[in-house]
């Protein structure tokens, strides 16, 4: 009896927990946040690195951005137009790159040449 009454009291505090700590569990949230994610990154691929890195330098040249090799997975991305200079860090693994400070035109350039 005291087994059984303890597990209802653990489970009433575990749902009284997620309730209270706002936690949404619907899976449309859930989704959403995946697909932005898919969108924002290479998840899946099944590259090299060196692959991963010719398709992300080549990208961002075609873009008319000048790059700059800063580590083996990192490139400093830099773009001058009528006077205005603007520069990026485009960090990459085998499967996942990142753009920061963000910048949708050249994200969405390097998920197309990744068939994203």
């Amino acid at each position: 009896m005291a087994k059984i009454l303890g597990a209802i009291l653990i489970g009433v505090y575990f749902v009284w927990y997620f309730t209270a700590q706002g936690v949404d569990t619907s899976t449309e949230d859930i989704f959403e946040q995946e697909v932005r994610f898919m969108e924002s990154s290479a998840v899946g691929l099944k590259l090299t690195q060196t692959q991963m890195y010719d398709v992300v330098k080549n990208t961002v040249e075609r873009e008319g951005w000048s790059t700059t090799e800063f580590k083996s997975n990192t490139l400093i991305a830099e773009k001058t137009s009528n006077n205005n200079s603007e520069s990026v860090t485009v960090t990459f693994s085998k499967s996942e790159f990142s753009i920061s400070p963000e910048n949708s035109g050249l994200q969405n350039a390097i998920n197309t040449a990744l068939g994203i």
